[in-house]
């Protein structure tokens, strides 16, 4: 009798956890690492891995693009004066903090895909 996969919000909250702890350290990898994380711990199949490790992923980039926000208007007087005539592309930097949650949910996913594949051939025969 194949084992039960566990709770997809519990599998997406530690994969989050491990996402944020990570991040500082390990940028591109602690998404696949939180991934995998989070895909294993959702178990049963490779289409719940995947969701397990888009949505830690989507909300550690949440996060981050939420920090960076709040900090952009604090810095953006000492970055006008040193960009000079690229001031003009500022506004453009909103686009960071989507850009990040995109690679983060990106990156999870794969994770998410390979830690479904690893409990899979483990536990899920």
């Amino acid at each position: 009798m194949p084992q039960r996969g566990g709770n997809l919000l519990v599998a997406v909250l530690i994969g989050f956890i491990i996402d944020l702890a990570l991040s500082p350290l390990l940028p591109f990898a602690s998404d696949i690492i939180a991934g995998a994380v989070a895909g294993y711990i959702a178990g049963r199949s490779m289409g719940r891995g995947v969701a397990a490790g888009l949505l830690a992923g989507m909300f550690g980039g949440i996060v981050l693009a939420i920090l960076i926000l709040t900090i952009m208007p604090f810095i953006m007087g000492y970055l006008s004066p040193i960009l000079g005539p690229f001031t003009a592309l500022l506004p453009l930097v909103a686009l960071i903090p989507i850009l990040l949650t995109l690679k983060g949910a990106l990156l999870a996913a794969i994770g998410g895909l390979i830690g479904a594949i690893i409990w899979m051939s483990t536990k899920g025969k």
